[in-house]
């Protein structure tokens, strides 16, 4: 194992970036300032200076002393005091007198008397003012004036001597006088601040990210953004002012919202409850914000499983309530899956019954055969297959058998197998079926309608408190014009007055609910059937009668043949 290797450190939290680039930005700007400021600063104070030093040697030179001095027979003898006492008296850090040879008569260092000076003086002896800024080694730079010193009056006008003056400026003192150490301070104390809001900061945002960083919030959000539009399941979240803030593609789909699966506040594209076309109980379920589980609701060709809840706090509290996530599940399909196991299991069933019961047969047959009673034995074979043929009752010689011809195969296998499932209930089933030809309509659209209109009236026909007559099931499916006729009757009680109104409400239901749940089956009838541009009656006449009439599919024009085209 290798004990060098280092657990790399988890990355820096939103909070402390914020915080570490506020420092730098103000960093920058103090920075910046402060540079600002002593520029400023530094150009005016030597303004002030240039001026103070030129003023102080034009005073000292026009001194009748200081010209009378350089005309005596010893100058240096008459200047020197006076360039401590005068520097003294004007505020600066030296005088100096020159002679028109650019040697020195009086300076602050006895030493320096007689040197010569190193620079061009050609423009003061022309009578000209010359003010430079010069380095006078550790003191730093200063401002120096060199003055023409006239001869005195009566004497001429002629140019006797030279009087420097010179200042030092420090830049410390610059940077005192542009206010740097203050504009230091005050940004101290704004970072400090500014580091106790970043510190507040930074505590909401690990509260409300969870101390995630940046990277790991992008990564979670790619994550569960994949993750949310894959699910099988719809979701939406909706907004406390009715605004769908996010839905997923299955969600699109089950709720025929527009095709941008993301919605984001602000941007174009929003979509509000009030602008879509949802039926009213669901959209006032997602308004009101309220719980909900496992609540069933109809949208065009859907059943829909709809739970709803509040979003959980994320360390905020929210004015007028939490937003709520709403989750749909597709029971239709869930439906039809239940429907149509249960048809397999009628046959299954009706299958069993029929080998036991032609077993039961072969043994009596073959008894039979044994006994010599030939007559006895073909009469029991010849009822067992006109048994096999259809179903028997007043109804049979009309339906054909199960492999005669018919326009819709799974409708008359379907009526077979509920057939047999009624014959295992103790119920009398009769079906007729008088199609010649497709009707056009889906196969599943007809399944759905027959199946539960049929397990409907066996539910009712097979109620142990009617007696034998009266449990009985008919089926009908013919055309008429332009029209499908599909009828269900049986010899139930039929529902109750104050359940006729609402027996076709999604969730309503008079029986127990088995696993499958109820309220389901008529409600896919009608839902089916209006669907298809149809209608669905309920008549009570010497037992409970279903119609439903769907407008038959108009058919495409036929092309025309090749013979009908050579005949024209």
């Amino acid at each position: 194992m290798d004990r060098t290797a280092r657990i790399p450190r988890p990355p820096w939290s939103i909070a402390r970036r914020l915080a570490v680039a506020n420092l730098i930005g103000l960093l920058i700007i103090t920075v910046i300032l402060a540079a600002f400021s002593y520029a400023q600063t530094h150009q005016t104070v030597y303004a002030v200076e240039r001026g103070n030093v030129l003023a102080t040697a034009h005073l000292i030179a026009g001194e009748d002393r200081i010209r009378e001095g350089f005309i005596a027979a010893d100058p240096t003898a008459a200047l020197q005091p006076l360039t401590t006492e005068l520097a003294a008296q004007a505020e600066v850090d030296w005088v100096t007198f020159f002679g028109t040879d650019y040697s020195r008569v009086a300076h602050r260092d006895p030493a320096q008397n007689g040197t010569r000076y190193p620079d061009d003086l050609t423009e003061v002896l022309a009578g000209r003012d010359q003010v430079d800024t010069v380095a006078t080694g550790p003191a730093g730079l200063s401002l120096r004036a060199l003055v023409p010193v006239l001869a005195p009056a009566g004497e001429g006008t002629e140019v006797v001597g030279i009087v420097g003056v010179g200042h030092r400026v420090p830049e410390l003192d610059i940077a005192v006088a542009a206010q740097i150490p203050r504009l230091f301070l005050g940004m101290g104390l704004i970072a400090l601040l500014g580091l106790l809001g970043a510190a507040l900061v930074g505590r909401y945002l690990d509260r409300t990210t969870h101390g995630l960083g940046p990277e790991e919030l992008a990564h979670r959000f790619a994550l569960l953004d994949t993750a949310l539009h894959n699910v099988s399941e719809g979701m939406v979240l909706v907004g406390r002012d009715g605004e769908l803030k996010l839905y997923n593609d299955r969600a699109a789909e089950l709720l025929s919202l527009p095709p941008l699966g993301r919605t984001v506040r602000g941007e174009p594209g929003v979509t509000r409850l009030a602008d879509l076309d949802l039926p009213e109980p669901l959209a006032g379920l997602m308004d009101s914000g309220r719980d909900a589980r496992d609540e069933l609701f109809t949208v065009p060709g859907r059943i829909l499983v709809v739970n709803q809840h509040p979003t959980r706090s994320a360390g905020s509290r929210a004015v007028s309530g939490p937003d709520t996530v709403v989750t749909l599940y597709d029971r239709t399909e869930v439906q039809d899956m239940n429907r149509q196991l249960e048809t397999t299991q009628s046959l299954t069933d009706a299958l069993r019954a029929q080998t036991h019961e032609h077993g039961n047969r072969l043994h009596t047959v073959l008894s039979l055969l044994e006994l010599g009673r030939l007559d006895e034995a073909r009469g029991l074979l010849t009822t067992g297959v006109a048994a096999g043929t259809g179903p028997a009752g007043p109804a049979a010689a009309a339906q054909p058998g199960p492999l005669g011809p018919t326009g819709e195969p799974a409708v008359q296998a379907l009526l077979a197998a509920k057939a047999a499932q009624a014959r295992e209930r103790g119920v009398r089933m009769d079906y007729r079926l008088e199609l010649d030809s497709p009707t056009g309509f889906s196969t599943q659209d007809l399944v759905t309608i027959l199946g539960n209109l049929v397990d409907n009236a066996l539910d009712a026909a097979a109620h142990p408190t009617l007696r034998a007559p009266d449990r009985w099931v008919e089926a009908e499916a013919h055309t008429d014009s332009e029209w499908l006729i599909l009828q269900v009757a049986d010899g139930g009680p039929g529902p109750a007055p104050e359940d006729r109104e609402r027996m076709f409400e999604l969730g309503y239901s008079t029986k127990p609910a088995g696993p499958a749940g109820r309220g389901l089956g008529l409600a896919l009838v009608r839902q089916t059937v209006i669907g298809l541009g149809g209608t669905v009656e309920l008549a009570l006449d010497s037992g409970t009668v279903l119609t439903v009439e769907l407008p038959l599919p108009t058919p495409p024009p036929a092309r025309a043949t090749e013979g009908d085209r050579h005949d024209r």
